[in-house]
């Protein structure tokens, strides 16, 4: 940490010139910096709990196990309640001799802030703290610690990343920052008082008297919609804000972010995560089975590290994604669902993030924690401070990694150019019309029927990308891309126009379910009429909604392929210049649309996503990969569909690739590898067998990984 008198004086010099540089510029608008270096592979690491009590032998012995099992980064949550106990009196010791340690041992250090982890003499619990500031005091005094902290260690060759604030991402509450923004937003959005009070039912004089949360309202839940939408920008801005205080003090090191409970409704927590590119250098995610999994089954806890890692990683493209949280170990009372990773759950949740394209992935915990709520939970090292196997499988993985390092210094996901959209907007209906007694109809209908066809394509293949919905780059042309829109049940204006420039271009589109069934504020577009504008759905799949119909659990819409599971709803439609594909009772259910630039509609007016994830997936990866042939022919590696339990991801390093094939399953399962035959195979991980072979027999929870040349 200690640095030369000359080096000192330039670094004071260069902060200062960089300083004028960040006032002149980021009146609008923020740097972005490039992470910093990464070793030749993928790096793992773990987070090291400091807390009051420890020595610095113990803490560097953590440090030590680190560097000796070759993950070379550790978090470290720089504890507000920690660091100043009392009022002005900071207390640096703990972390000094952390970062003594790290810099000993080669371990480059994510600090993660706690700007609202407030001391309990400042009225806070003591704990790292949730969510974002509430009142402008709270800003200040977060911004003095930051400051504070930021200042300390930003020197230290062992730091590598600030994380601004551990696992943001909260539901919306009318606190004195937010209720008071919330006119303004209001301003720009209404033309004036009149519109707003048309469109909530009310009667405010002014904007001025529209104060905090939308007052709920059971027939015209249009305030509370526009309640939770400000409330993603104001999370947004709090957190950007947290990045200029930060950047006021070190314009070097990278900025990060790792949301959390990613498997569930976005807008429950106001996240909007490809808002937050602009002011980070990566983005990452926690991922705990034990806590965040609650809506998949133990058999699918692979493909949804594989979802977490898609979503997140096409939230901050161009720039890296991480898993800047994994579990490393048991959890006894900390979470709804008790689970001891084993080291076959744990080669398989890492090698899944590595072919994901995961720059990093780091555990929670190494060390667990001496009190509290996760007292002795959640550790890669066992209770004598020895690795598990669960640590040294991740070490294997490393050394595996190491030794084919001329691959994957510079590999990358190799996925089809199919596109799943998220409908924030569908995610904020649903919050106020959820209805617990069907998942067709509760607060994560839209994730299910996105998470249903995510996992029928990868019973054919690698998985899909995921993108937000607004932010796809419709500006591309569309030939031989292909977007999937599942039961986004809201549609604005904008988005139906670029789903029809998208296929005017050449695109191919699969729209699902209820999809446009809505405006952001719950009006039917069907029956809209003049007054307020008509939908352009019909325009984009050449049909018009006629009707939609209740009939039951499971139900099935009757395609030409072969039937195709659904949930309650089955919509019918009348063709204008698309064809039908399917018919029901005399009625037209699917139609298909040709276009003159070469662009095509498939749509499927039926919840058929949440019918292959609640019911038989197969189906709809068996018609999945007919209509969508010129896209899987594309791809160097197909998998039958016989098998949902086997989840394939694909990494490309000029001609050469890797593949991750898992058995999320707890039974054994035979998985059918298909591959271009001038390529030839050599396993690097997992059975014995030294040359991969097409049929190939995976035990529980078992990944074997392949080298293809």
């Amino acid at each position: 940490m200690l640095a030369s008198r000359f080096g000192k004086r330039f670094g004071v010099y260069l902060r200062s010139l960089l300083r004028c540089l960040l006032l002149i510029g980021l009146a609008t608008a923020m740097f972005s910096f490039a992470p910093a270096a990464n070793a030749t592979v993928t790096q793992f690491g773990a987070q090291v709990w400091i807390e009051p009590g420890q020595t610095p032998a113990e803490i560097d012995g953590w440090f030590a196990t680190l560097e000796k099992s070759q993950m070379p980064v550790a978090r470290l949550f720089m504890m507000w309640s920690y660091l100043e106990p009392q009022r002005d009196t900071w207390d640096w010791s703990l972390y000094d001799a952390a970062f003594r340690a790290a810099e000993l041992h080669h371990v480059a250090i994510v600090a993660t802030l706690t700007p609202s982890g407030r001391p309990s003499w400042m009225g806070g619990d003591d704990s790292q703290g949730v969510g974002v500031n509430e009142t402008e005091a709270q800003r200040t005094a977060a911004a003095d610690y930051m400051g504070k902290v930021v200042e300390r260690y930003k020197g230290s060759s062992a730091l590598d990343t600030w994380l601004l604030l551990n696992e943001p991402g909260q539901a919306p509450v009318a606190s004195e920052l937010a209720s008071a923004a919330f006119a303004p937003w209001l301003k720009k959005k209404y033309a004036g008082i009149a519109d707003l009070n048309r469109a909530w039912g009310t009667n405010y004089a002014s904007f001025a008297e529209v104060e905090g949360p939308a007052k709920q309202n059971h027939w015209n839940p249009s305030g509370e919609i526009d309640w939770t939408a400000y409330w993603r920008s104001f999370q947004t801005s709090q957190l950007a804000w947290m990045a200029a205080e930060v950047r006021r003090h070190d314009a070097q090191h990278p900025l990060h972010l790792n949301p959390h409970a990613l498997v569930s409704n976005l807008a429950a927590l106001s996240d909007n995560l490809p808002e937050w590119r602009g002011f980070l250098d990566t983005l990452g995610c926690s991922i705990h089975p034990a806590w965040h999994f609650g809506l998949l089954p133990r058999d699918d806890f692979a493909l949804g590290v594989s979802y977490v890692n898609d979503l997140v990683d096409g939230a901050i493209t161009p720039k890296p994604h991480w898993v800047t949280e994994l579990q490393g170990g048991n959890n006894i009372h900390s979470s709804p669902r008790p689970m001891e990773p084993t080291a076959d759950d744990i080669a398989q949740w890492l090698w899944t993030s590595v072919g994901a394209g995961a720059e990093r992935t780091i555990f929670w915990l190494l060390n667990a924690r001496r009190a509290g709520r996760e007292a002795g939970e959640w550790s890669l090292l066992d209770f004598e401070q020895q690795p598990s196997r669960r640590m040294e499988v991740a070490t294997d993985i490393v050394r595996t990694m190491e030794a084919h390092a001329d691959f994957f210094a510079n590999a990358k996901p190799a996925l089809p150019d199919v596109t799943l959209l998220l409908s924030l907007e569908t995610m904020t209906y649903q919050l106020s019309f959820s209805n617990p007694d069907d998942v067709a109809r509760d607060r994560n209908q839209q994730l299910l029927e996105l998470l249903g066809i995510y996992k029928a394509m990868t019973q054919n293949g690698p998985p899909p990308r995921v993108k937000h919905f607004d932010d796809y780059d419709w500006t591309l042309p569309g030939k031989n891309r292909v977007v999937i829109v599942p039961d986004a049940r809201v549609l604005t204006v904008g988005q139906m126009t670029n789903l029809l420039r998208f296929a005017q271009s050449g695109g191919t589109l699969v729209i699902t379910g209820l999809s446009g069934l809505y405006d952001e504020h719950g009006k039917m577009w069907a029956l809209s009429g003049s007054l307020s504008g008509s939908s352009l759905l019909p325009q984009v799949t050449g049909a018009r909604l006629k009707e939609v119909h209740l009939l039951g659990t499971e139900i099935a819409v009757p395609m030409p392929g072969g039937p195709l599971p659904s949930r309650l709803w089955m919509s019918s439609v009348i063709p204008q210049d698309a064809t039908a594909i399917a018919t029901q009772d005399g009625e037209t259910v699917a139609t298909e649309r040709h276009l003159a630039g070469g662009g095509r509609v498939i749509w499927i007016p039926s919840p058929v996503g949440l019918g292959a994830w609640t019911g038989d997936s197969a189906p709809l990866a068996k018609y999945l990969r007919t209509a969508l042939a010129a896209t899987y022919a594309s791809i160097p590696f197909t998998l039958d569909d016989e098998d949902p339990a086997c989840l394939l991801r694909v990494m490309k390093n000029g001609r050469n690739y890797v593949t991750v094939l898992t058995n999320g399953s707890a039974k054994p399962v035979g998985c059918v590898l298909h591959h271009d035959g001038a390529l030839h195979g050599a396993r690097i991980w997992g059975s014995d067998k030294a040359t991969p072979e097409t049929d190939v027999n995976l035990g529980p929870r078992q990944t074997v990984v392949d080298l293809w040349r």
